[in-house]
């Protein structure tokens, strides 16, 4: 056996040595390229080099020649090696024996940092090809410009008493660090969380680029004169000149952070990417409020970009991304998911669990501090989520922010960063696009009636309720006033995908006499446009948007929009009955047809009022606690999803956590989806509900244990959707920011 090369990788065979070569090459192009400080340029680096000499013991030999079915996790056995070399280097360095970056990341680069990991394993059994071995990786770390290490055989006899002992029994032994006892494991818990970050993503993305046979790690970055390319061409395309804000975005490249207002269907992404492109950013990462608003996003920048420069993340990213291709995009799905592709486009959610230590949250936090990050439809947060927005920008800003709305409320702005101002052009603020009628009652009082009216002119006609429960109620009624299926339609969150995804389908072209009855998930989420909405009231920046799909690009004459007032219980639950008063009193006080500036005006004027209430400040102030808290508890742990209390801290939404379960009826096609090979396509067969339906009505739901999937036996029907447990009583809303989930 020992005659034999050791291997790193079968089907295509990978000699260890030329592995070792490849990631450590690309792992000091990374380091150079993300501008990684000394001495953590030189960890990533013998992190990189020693990452894999663990693979050199007999039954891991064995288990790649499939001679065997399972081998000692190589990981652990590269803990020794890295360990005493970094110590070494520590040393030489003057530094405290508690930077372990290199060590934590070796040890954690195929399992994350947890209290358990890999206890109770007994010594490995190490191949005699592993003095070799190791000087193949000292010539590779020479080669990469690391000095002042030992020579391999000082080394080799160095390590000679910890190849007698198990790598599991060093993570227990205890540590003296600045006059406490801690074990090493705990050493490594409390490492610096940016530091740590850094050297696991330079050795995880130069693993994951070998893997992929890239020789570079151009990849990741976006190149300069290509990036510009793209962005002029797309906006030549448009077919019309920079508007005189486009402009000023891109004068204002310089600038740190910037902060744009400009009305809907004015310009505004273009403005953004004219302003990250002239501050030549190598990284662009684009955030977004939901999943729908994410996918349009994705589609719209690989057009600009290509499709092999744009990532996608969020919860359903991986099934979006096999609908568009002929196989499984591995790589594509590995590197969008940790915002490692050039152009990374995620929702909101995606970013703040990351800052919540969700998995693979070094890389994500690794990057997103080296990128130019843009905050879209800024004003679409609960505080709870702002709060935690916050926290994590305090805590590890990016190279470059901005913030970007239709309304972009001052008092909003002054919690961020200060930023440079950029706002559309006076002309761009006179349109009026909509015709204002405010009308006592609730929405099912009146808006049934007014519906049917406008849809009997020949309108298309969009309704807008607060909760499920009044969307689907409202729908009942057009139903049983006699309205055609084909002319009427329900849309709310509590769809499986498939049938939501027609829906909107369908919805996207309204015909004449069209009523759409939908509730929140309309707000930022569809390129739609029709000539007549009834509403039930909201917040004012909720009617903003919802205004936003009637004569969205302001083309016609001012379209009807009816105000139902005033909301229900269920709207009260959703978002207070204070913040609807007010937005009542500031809707009262606008001309009949209020012009864009109106709107941005008086979306002022409610966040002044907003961000002064107790309520509001101090779900803000939660939301800056959790994260802190997190941060706090874990360090540079993962967390752990089994811990009740830390599970419910991991959502980026306040109170909306919520799991997708499988109707009764879709087990069949489930089982069969699944038999043919096709268990991707699941996702087409769930349906969001809040976690807490299970808990409260345990008998409506179990487990399907060969699926992976929990079945709800609740009533589901395609036109009308799932019908809550509470029925009977006042359901909650199921908006956009449930719709995250």
């Amino acid at each position: 056996m020992a005659e034999r090369p050791l291997l790193a990788k079968v089907q295509p065979e990978v000699a260890l040595r030329d592995h070792l070569a490849e990631v450590t090459a690309l792992g000091a192009e990374l380091a150079r390229r993300l501008r990684l400080p000394e001495p953590l340029r030189t960890k990533a680096l013998i992190a990189c080099a020693l990452h894999d000499i663990g693979k050199a013991t007999v039954s891991f030999q064995q288990y790649l020649r499939g001679e065997r079915p399972r081998a000692y996790p190589h990981a652990l056995a590269s803990l020794p090696f890295v360990l005493v070399l970094e110590g070494l280097w520590n040393r030489a360095l003057g530094l405290e024996p508690v930077h372990y970056e290199a060590s934590a990341t070796v040890l954690t680069h195929h399992s994350p940092l947890s209290p358990r990991l890999y206890r109770g394993y007994e010594k490995p059994d190490y191949h005699p090809g592993l003095p070799r071995a190791l000087r193949d990786v000292w010539a590779l770390l020479r080669e990469a410009g690391v000095e002042g290490l030992p020579s391999a055989e000082a080394f080799w006899q160095t390590m000679q008493p910890l190849l007698e002992v198990s790598p599991a029994a060093l993570l227990e032994e205890p540590w003296e660090v600045r006059g406490e006892r801690r074990t090493l494991r705990g050493v490594l818990q409390t490492l610096a969380a940016e530091d740590f970050a850094d050297v696991k993503a330079v050795l995880h993305l130069a693993d994951w680029l070998a893997s992929a046979r890239r020789t570079t790690p151009r990849a990741i970055f976006l190149s300069g004169r290509r990036s510009t390319v793209a962005v002029e061409r797309h906006v030549r395309g448009l077919g019309a000149p920079l508007r005189a804000f486009q402009r000023e975005a891109r004068r204002r490249a310089r600038a740190d952070v910037l902060w744009l207002r400009a009305p809907t269907g004015t310009g505004k992404t273009e403005a953004l990417l004219l302003w990250a492109d002239g501050g030549r950013a190598e990284r662009l990462l684009y955030l977004l409020p939901t999943q729908a608003t994410t996918d349009a996003m994705w589609r719209r920048l690989c057009g600009i970009y290509g499709a092999d420069a744009v990532g996608l993340a969020h919860g359903r990213a991986a099934y979006v991304l096999r609908c568009e291709a002929d196989e499984d995009p591995l790589d594509s799905r590995l590197f969008g998911s940790v915002f490692a592709k050039p152009v990374g486009v995620a929702t909101l959610d995606q970013y703040l669990l990351a800052h919540l230590n969700g998995r693979h949250w070094e890389e994500r936090r690794a990057l997103a501090r080296r990128a130019t990050v843009v905050l879209d439809e800024i004003h679409a947060y609960e505080p709870y989520t702002l709060g935690l927005l916050l926290e994590a920008l305090e805590r590890e800003r990016p190279a470059r922010l901005a913030l970007a709305s239709a309304t972009l409320p001052e008092p909003l702005l002054k919690l961020f960063p200060e930023g440079s101002l950029v706002e559309a052009e006076p002309e761009l603020w006179h349109r009026r696009r909509h015709r204002l009628e405010l009308h006592d009652g609730t929405l099912l009082e009146g808006g049934v009636r007014t519906a049917l009216e406008a849809a009997r002119a020949g309108r298309a006609v969009l309704v807008v309720a607060n909760t499920v429960r009044d969307a689907q109620a409202f729908y009942e009624r057009l139903r049983e006033a006699g309205w055609a299926r084909e002319r009427r339609e329900l849309l709310h969150a509590r769809f499986i995908l498939r049938d939501r995804r027609a829906k909107e389908a369908r919805i996207s072209a309204p015909g004449a006499g069209t009523i759409v009855v939908a509730t929140q998930v309309v707000e930022v989420s569809l390129d739609i446009s029709y000539d007549v909405l009834v509403t039930e009231l909201a917040p004012v920046d909720a009617l903003v948007q919802r205004m936003g799909r009637v004569n969205r690009r302001g083309e016609g004459p001012p379209a009807p929009v009816w105000v139902f007032r005033p909301g229900s219980e269920g709207a009260e639950r959703v978002y207070g009955r204070e913040l609807l008063e007010w937005s009542a009193e500031l809707l009262a006080g606008l001309p009949p047809e209020p012009t864009d500036a109106d709107w941005a005006r008086v979306t002022h004027r409610l966040y002044e009022r907003a961000t002064a209430a107790e309520r509001w400040r101090g779900e803000l102030a939660e939301g800056r606690e959790t994260l802190a808290h997190v941060r706090r508890t874990l360090g540079c742990y993962t967390i752990d999803l089994g811990d009740e209390e830390l599970r419910a801290r991991f959502t980026a939404r306040r109170g909306t956590i919520a799991v997708e379960v499988l109707p009764e009826p879709f087990r069949e096609e489930a089982y069969a989806l699944k038999e043919r090979g096709e268990g991707w396509r699941l996702p087409e067969l769930l349906v969001p509900v809040p976690l807490w339906w299970l808990t409260r009505f345990p008998e409506a739901f179990a487990p399907v244990s060969d699926l992976g999937v929990v079945q709800t036996t609740l009533p589901y029907d395609p036109e009308r959707g799932l019908r809550s447990p509470l029925d009977a009583e006042a359901s909650e809303a199921q908006g956009p920011r449930a719709e995250m989930w």
